[in-house]
């Protein structure tokens, strides 16, 4: 039995925006405004479209809970309906049903929302409440969720290996398979986040030189909102290359797009799409998916009981500010050559042969 109990269905839903009281919708939907030569614009404007996204579908949840309570104030003043006693029926309610993780981050995002549609408002106290749910979230445990960081990449080389076993002629089948073993082998290799990894395009954010292949992601795409650079190892070179000129191209429609994931159905791979790619092929290797963001605390946890001493790489490779109190941000060298000595290290602990096509 599992100790940390899913959302209930009643929590998920939320409120359209349509149905939003009206000066809680407009005052959202100005937040959002960018600005001009004269004028910085709405608070929110400078967040990117899946930040802004998030918090919308977490104050939505917020509202439709209340409305459903009838305590949904629909007229009145921007952000009428965050009141100490709202927010302390919400959290007493729905704390049995959400992580403590989960809880202190929808307080801090519907704090968000709120302060951005009534910024003249004192938000003092609700701050005080967002800071006693973080300080007591306790993240869950998931050492009994991850692998070994080597075994993706083993799985990934299995599969790319099955694939070319297989007689010919190459079919979409063996594509499949190919670059399933690929997305693995390349995540794993380099954990990047859903979004970077699935909108991977070729001669853009994954680029050939004479020698490898190698990554540069711009700020504006990365969460972290500072560029990821990353040289790759030499042995998957070899793999990206046999993608992209033998399998690749027998997916519908692939030459048309730049999208280094091309799907059966004639476009490219999307986010959902990737993501239950890769939690199918884990499950069926280790008989537990890990699902793509999982890759990273895979990373972590390998590091930090393998190689201790190389802590800051994971932290590195991840994006994340240093933990100091000063919080520097790592440069780009020290990204590079991070991901220089994380593929280093898992080389040197278990590459697996070269299996040359």
């Amino acid at each position: 039995m599992t100790t940390h109990p899913r959302k209930r269905p009643s929590v998920q839903q939320s409120l359209p925006l349509s149905h939003w009281p009206e000066a809680d919708r407009e005052g959202w939907l100005a937040a959002q405004v960018g600005g001009g030569p004269l004028d910085d614009g709405g608070l929110a404007s400078h967040m990117a479209a899946k930040t802004r996204d998030d918090l919308t579908r977490r104050y939505a949840c917020y509202l439709d809970f209340l409305d459903k309570r009838g305590r949904l104030v629909r007229h009145g003043i921007a952000a009428a309906n965050v009141t100490q006693g709202n927010i302390m029926h919400y959290v007493v309610h729905v704390e049995a049903a959400l992580s403590s993780v989960t809880l202190a981050q929808s307080l801090y995002k519907i704090a968000r929302v709120a302060k951005c549609v009534a910024p003249g408002r004192d938000w003092a106290w609700l701050q005080r409440i967002v800071r006693r749910l973080a300080a007591r979230a306790t993240p869950r445990d998931k050492r009994s969720d991850v692998v070994e960081i080597t075994e993706l990449i083993a799985l990934g080389r299995r599969l790319m290996d099955e694939a070319e076993a297989r007689q010919a002629p190459i079919t979409q089948s063996r594509a499949i398979l190919y670059r399933d073993g690929l997305m693995i082998s390349l995540l794993a290799t380099d954990p990047l986040r859903l979004k970077n990894i699935t909108q991977l395009e070729i001669g853009r954010t994954i680029l050939r030189d004479a020698t490898r292949w190698s990554l540069d992601v711009p700020a504006c795409e990365m969460k972290s909102r500072r560029p990821h650079m990353a040289a790759l190892p030499d042995w998957i070179t070899s793999h990206i290359d046999r993608y992209i000129e033998a399998y690749r191209p027998l997916f519908p429609k692939a030459d048309e797009t730049h999208h280094l994931w091309a799907s059966k159905q004639g476009c490219p791979l999307s986010y959902g799409s990737l993501a239950r790619i890769i939690t199918d092929r884990t499950n069926a290797a280790f008989g537990k998916p890990i699902n793509p963001h999982l890759f990273r605390d895979c990373l972590t946890t390998s590091t930090a009981v393998h190689h201790g001493a190389h802590m800051g790489l994971a932290m590195t490779i991840h994006g994340h500010q240093s933990s100091t109190v000063a919080q520097k941000h790592y440069n780009q060298a020290n990204m590079i050559g991070a991901v220089h000595a994380y593929q280093a290290m898992l080389l040197e602990e278990n590459a697996p042969e070269e299996v040359t096509p």
